[in-house]
């Protein structure tokens, strides 16, 4: 099975519902010609297993794709990058000497197109610290166990990515031995000690061991002098929790464990745990374990991200939880421990605008302590900051509400309370008027919802209720506040949208070939406008050198600091997507935001990748040749 055709097959199954073939074809960026081709071919292999109609394709069956997915790791490589990871397998996984005349025949290439992949496998082990050699026509590795185990670990990521990082994806890579059992084991050593490690975190730690396992198999031990993690001291319930692991490893798989890999394992273990009972317990009783240095940087990343982005991290459950991820992540760094998130493709994608906001994070900790975080940390920062961003934004996005109802008392109070029950996560009572005479004293309020008529007809909505508030009541009410929220939002995104967009910095299927020749020629329209100064372009890039800008087929590049002489966007459609690093993007939005419009960056920024998302939006943006066309459309999807 080709990649492409994994591809086509790993899309239907994170999207299990009907798609078209341009749906899948604007995302993936191959041809509708060619996504009907690869569905044909795959369910030949496996029929039935993709259904067909008017609507689309969907998966059918969930099964029939494991399989097929499984049954790549057996496949012949097709491709440089298949072929290189083929080789490494041999020489580092397996861990044997392997003659170069043989590489030749089981790839069934010539000896020079070998000679050529492994020019490009010595480049790739650089990074490593790892060497290539050759004696007598047979190729092997050297270089120190870390070195190699950290290259088996890039290697099982970089090919999992298609199948979700799950356990059975994983498992064909160690087949002697059972990753449930493993998974088991190491659960069961956290909770004893009472450490908390999430699922990503978790799916990490049982790569490493499962690592550690197979390299200790081959007699290949880490030795004290290649790890920085010999000459810590480590806490009593990490210490118990890799002693109990690796005797239940000893047990069940026969495998033994050298104390340097204990050693690393620690460490790693270190580096990615909390303490269990701060998931349930009040904050103040694990202040001690942070020290002045993560309050002196957390304080730091606090003013910055309220200067960026207007946005206050100061919660006392969030940063607790903040500081110990911030104090593990710099014992990450100091130690050279590389940690993976095995998910960021869908949380740099689904989390846009909260992924920004970590990314200027990572710039922060990266100037501290020159040293340049990579996705894979930054994605974790998004885990942390999340849930706080969207509770924030879903308070401000609130409809203020008057509840006028001339009943006293109990009664009264009553109603006010099942309607704030109702309206919890839209609405904010914000009084309680006996009369009409009474709305007078009060000024800040979008809706009133009244049991009594209101005359004379007030500025805002009136949302007419009875007293016993029944069921019609109740979904009068509902529907009504969606209503006003829906408008209201209209109307503040299409006073921002015509702000921002015009039709001078409007362009529709521009000839580039790289996101640097997009913005190249974006910026410089901005800067002939007079709306950036000189050095826009250098920002742009240094921000992009941080983390690619760009979300699923859309991309949005900006500087770290609002620095444009005024606000505007510039727009670049494309039909046939170009590459954006790893990315197709199909729409470019540029944003040049003058610094005291940041509140504006905020919601154009997230109401941007929310709108694009859909496909089914994204398929019509992308014809849309004027400007007015184009913003007609966004605000179309508002309802």
């Amino acid at each position: 099975m080709t990649n492409k055709k994994l591809d086509v097959l790993n899309y239907l199954q994170k999207n299990p519902n009907w798609k078209t073939a341009s749906e899948i074809s604007t995302a993936l960026g191959y041809s509708v010609r060619s996504i009907k081709s690869y569905i044909h071919e795959l369910n030949s292999t496996k029929p039935d297993m993709i259904l067909s109609s008017q609507k689309g394709f969907l998966l059918n069956n969930y099964e029939h794709a494991n399989e097929l997915m499984k049954e790549l790791n057996t496949e012949l490589p097709q491709t440089k990058e298949e072929r290189i990871s083929y080789i490494i397998k041999k020489l580092v996984v397996e861990d044997t000497p392997y003659d170069l005349d043989r590489f030749a025949d089981d790839l069934f290439v010539s000896p020079l197109t070998l000679q050529n992949e492994l020019a490009a496998l010595k480049s790739e082990l650089a990074n490593y610290d790892l060497v290539l050699k050759t004696k007598s026509n047979i190729a092997y590795i050297i270089g120190n166990e870390r070195n190699k185990k950290r290259l088996i670990s890039s290697m099982i990521y970089r090919e999992t990515k298609a199948f979700n990082c799950t356990l059975p994806s994983i498992q064909p890579y160690f087949p002697e031995f059972d990753l449930k059992i493993l998974k088991h084991i190491i659960s069961n050593a956290l909770i004893s000690n009472s450490l908390f490690m999430d699922d990503f975190l978790l799916f990490n730690f049982i790569i490493h061991v499962a690592i550690s396992m197979q390299r200790s198999s081959h007699d290949e031990y880490l030795h004290i002098e290649n790890t920085g993690s010999g000459s810590l001291v480590f806490p009593d319930n990490i210490k118990e929790a890799i002693h109990s692991v690796a005797n239940e490893i000893m047990q069940y798989f026969d495998i033994q464990l050298s104390d340097e890999d204990k050693n690393e394992l620690a460490a790693l273990l270190m580096s990615q745990t909390y303490p269990r009972e701060i998931l349930d317990t009040q904050a103040s009783g694990f202040e001690c374990m942070i020290t002045e240095e993560v309050n002196a940087l957390f304080e730091l990343i606090q003013n910055k991200i309220r200067h960026l982005f207007s946005i206050n991290l100061n919660s006392e459950k969030f940063s607790l939880r903040f500081k110990l991820h911030l104090s593990n992540m710099l014992f990450r760094i100091r130690n050279n421990i590389c940690l993976r998130n095995p998910q960021i493709g869908m949380i740099k994608t689904s989390y846009a605008f909260v992924y920004e906001i970590a990314v200027s994070i990572a710039d922060i900790i990266n100037q501290q302590y020159h040293f340049k975080l990579n996705e894979d940390e930054i994605a974790y920062i998004v885990l942390h900051i999340g849930v706080l961003i969207e509770e924030q934004k879903a308070f401000s996005n609130k409809v203020s509400v008057l509840i006028v109802n001339p009943q006293y008392g109990f009664f009264q109070m009553n109603l006010a309370e099942k309607i704030k029950l109702l309206l919890e996560q839209d609405a904010i009572i914000t009084g309680i008027a006996s009369s009409v005479d009474e709305l007078t004293f009060y000024k800040d309020y979008d809706v009133i919802i009244s049991t009594i008529p209101i005359y004379p007809l007030p500025s805002v909505p009136v949302i007419y209720i009875s007293e016993q508030f029944s069921t019609t009541d109740i979904s009068n009410v509902i529907e009504n506040i969606n209503r006003i929220k829906a408008l209201r939002m209209k109307l503040i995104v299409e006073q921002k949208l015509r702000y921002l967009f015009n039709e001078e910095l409007f362009f529709f299927n521009q000839p580039f070939h790289s996101e640097t020749e997009a913005i190249s020629f974006l910026s410089d329209q901005l800067e002939q406008q007079g709306i950036v100064p000189a050095d826009f372009k250098q920002r742009l890039l240094e921000r992009e050198s941080i983390s690619p800008s760009a979300y699923g087929n859309i991309a949005i590049p900006h500087p770290l600091e609002r620095c444009a002489k005024s606000s505007a966007i510039a727009v670049s459609i494309h039909p046939t997507p170009i590459n954006w690093g790893q990315n197709n993007v199909n729409i470019i939005f540029m944003l040049a935001i003058h610094p005291s419009d940041q509140i504006l960056f905020n919601d154009i920024f997230a109401f941007v990748t929310q709108i694009i998302a859909n496909n089914h939006y994204l398929q019509t943006l992308i014809t849309a040749s004027s400007c007015q066309e184009f913003i007609k459309l966004l605000l179309s999807y508002l309802f």
